[in-house]
């Protein structure tokens, strides 16, 4: 009784996480203050947001949030986001780098918070991929009251990276409830004061 129990539980899950993660709402590109990369801003993201950017002119200033990366980062990923080339301005455009506080989707909404009220900003496209769209309008909402719009790359996910980002989405929303306000932390997890 107990496995049927499990086995459905877990089927729930797994249909649920299919139908909010796999399948966001997303919207077109169209003009905006500001394209916002989520970290990490791996090859193809950047060059998703690089497109937004230099090719379609949607917006003339481009952000991009460099976490640090990570120990199962391979080695060629590390040298990609320690020689930060994309943070080089070109054609015109404004490039704004920034390490976010925490190293967070949170993190990275309380920077765009920031952004937007000096520079006055009323429209941002925010650019992550598939399985991150939907927490990530939740969180950057929280923070931004202008118009946020989304863009996603689609990784093609599937078997045990596109499991590994259901549990990681799961937890993430799980975080999100529990720390409804744009900047509220969870006590092991504090802001940094630098």
């Amino acid at each position: 009784m107990v496995l049927i129990a499990l086995t459905i539980l877990v089927t729930l899950w797994l249909a649920v996480c299919h139908a909010v993660l796999d399948s966001p709402d997303v919207d077109p590109p169209r003009t905006s203050d500001a394209v916002f990369v989520l970290g990490p801003p791996d090859p193809a993201r950047m060059a998703y947001a690089e497109d937004l950017v230099y090719n379609q002119h949607i917006a003339d200033t481009l952000v991009v949030s460099t976490p640090d990366a990570q120990p199962f980062d391979p080695p060629e990923m590390v040298e990609y986001y320690t020689a930060k080339s994309f943070c080089e301005p070109r054609d015109g455009v404004e490039v704004l780098c920034f390490k976010p506080n925490p190293s967070t989707t949170q993190g990275e909404a309380i920077k765009l918070q920031e952004l937007a009220e000096q520079r006055g900003w009323d429209t941002v496209t925010a650019v992550t991929f598939t399985q991150h769209v939907s927490r990530s309008r939740l969180i950057l909402e929280r923070c931004y009251s202008g118009e946020l719009r989304m863009s996603a790359v689609d990784f093609h996910l599937t078997g045990k990276s596109l499991f590994n980002q259901y549990l990681h989405q799961s937890a993430g929303y799980v975080k999100a409830w529990v720390t409804p306000g744009c900047d509220q932390q969870l006590p092991w997890t504090p802001k940094s004061e630098d």
